[in-house]
């Protein structure tokens, strides 16, 4: 096997790790924001409906969910191999 060929294996599975890395970081963040989202929406709602003798409830350390979600040493991670994807393919391109 050449370099050049061992470079575009490289290439080909950092790339394909690092998107899956990169969507599934996605997805939970995502997820999390949802239930920030609904958390505020339903305070609003209650605060809006003053004709409602319930007490409010307060969601209260919504954004934990969001920091918690965010895992940055995946998303790093992830963005390093998209990035060694890419060197690759380029040194790749140069040796060939």
């Amino acid at each position: 096997m050449t370099i050049p060929e061992i470079l575009k294996i490289t290439s080909t599975i950092s790339s394909a790790l690092g998107s899956l890395i990169l969507a599934y970081r996605v997805t939970g963040i995502l997820a999390a924001l949802s239930v920030v989202a609904a958390s505020h929406e339903a305070n609003i709602n209650q605060l809006m409906d003053r004709s409602n003798s319930k007490p409010i409830l307060h969601w209260a350390n919504s954004t934990a969910h969001v920091q918690k979600a965010q895992k940055k040493c995946l998303l790093y991670f992830g963005f390093f191999l998209i990035i060694l994807s890419g060197l690759c393919q380029t040194i790749a391109l140069l040796f060939s």
